[in-house]
């Protein structure tokens, strides 16, 4: 279970540009992220000779079927940059030059990583990346077999170089490794963030009946046990559509008794979406979600709490 926690992230923006070349790091940390579109990667290599250290990158682009559909290339190198330029030419077989936009590579500025040590990185990065189905990957290697075999010290190190991966991978604008299947927030307590518990929405229906919260990040949860109707509306958004049918591959979504059962929590960043995926039809999820045992919508409550906030403040 990932723990999160709070971090303290610098950004530099090497023409002022926030979508050109920029680098981020976490304080006290010595992984760097470098991040540029992909014509840009000959002014990175010469502006950032470090990129040419052992590390793990990440390419990203668009499917070519599903163009609605984010893309991503996880790969490893003892010299990032040379192998990039490998994949940007002619050389490269594989070479996905035809989606391949932007990217992330991640170096570690003590130069103390190894190619055993980048390996089980981009495993495990695979690992996290490939259960989300807002993302198609093509990495076809069973990562498994790697992250076995490091000695446990390094394993215990590397695993929090994967978690610095995923927040600075984040942190500068890609979704990808994202927890989708969303977990309870913590109860009040010294690790609290300060945010307070929210209550339990129900949405239910004619073969659905959906039960969510709202995570730390503010993303809307729907919880394990939750009943989708398997039968969706001709009406349906071919994006929801699309949703449904990837959260059923990745056996988020499965078939039970003539209905989709959530087999895992998941968490939505629209209500909207939430309430659609769950019901089928396009569905305005402000309204339709409502307390448990109680007649106050999604939007009602978020009022609600609009006027606690506005009234803390005039008080202070």
């Amino acid at each position: 279970m990932t723990v999160t926690k709070p971090r303290s992230i610098t950004i530099f923006l090497l023409t002022g540009d926030p979508n050109g070349i920029r680098t981020a790091q976490i304080s006290m940390s010595t992984i760097e992220a470098i991040a540029f579109r992909r014509n840009q990667l000959s002014e990175v290599r010469k502006d950032f000779p470090e990129i040419d250290e052992p590390g793990v990158y990440v390419l990203i682009g668009t499917d070519q079927v599903e163009q609605d559909q984010n893309w991503a290339y996880i790969g490893e190198s003892e010299e990032v940059g040379k192998r990039l330029a490998t994949h940007n030419s002619s050389k490269d077989e594989r070479n996905p030059k035809d989606r391949w936009t932007d990217t992330v590579a991640l170096i570690s500025k003590d130069s103390n990583l190894t190619k055993s040590h980048a390996r089980y990185i981009e495993a495990r990065l695979i690992q996290d990346a490939i259960n989300n189905p807002r993302w198609t990957l093509p990495n076809i290697q069973t990562p498994s077999s790697e992250t076995r075999k490091l000695p446990l010290p390094d394993r215990a190190a590397m695993e929090e170089f994967v978690e610095q991966t995923k927040t600075l991978v984040s942190s500068l604008g890609w979704d990808l490794f994202r927890d989708i299947q969303g977990r309870q927030p913590p109860r009040s307590g010294p690790s609290d963030t300060g945010r307070n518990d929210t209550p339990r929405f129900h949405f239910r229906g004619d073969n659905y009946s959906a039960e969510m919260f709202i995570d730390l990040s503010g993303n809307f949860v729907v919880m394990e046990g939750s009943i989708a109707r398997i039968n969706t509306s001709r009406t349906l958004s071919k994006g929801i559509l699309k949703l449904r049918d990837a959260l059923v591959d990745k056996g988020v979504l499965v078939h039970q008794n003539n209905s989709l059962i959530f087999a895992s929590n998941y968490s939505f960043s629209s209500v909207s979406t939430a309430a659609a995926s769950v019901k089928g039809a396009n569905t305005n999820g402000r309204t339709a979600w409502k307390i448990k045992d109680s007649k106050t919508t999604y939007a009602e409550w978020e009022e609600g709490q609009s006027d606690l906030e506005d009234a803390d403040q005039t008080e202070t």
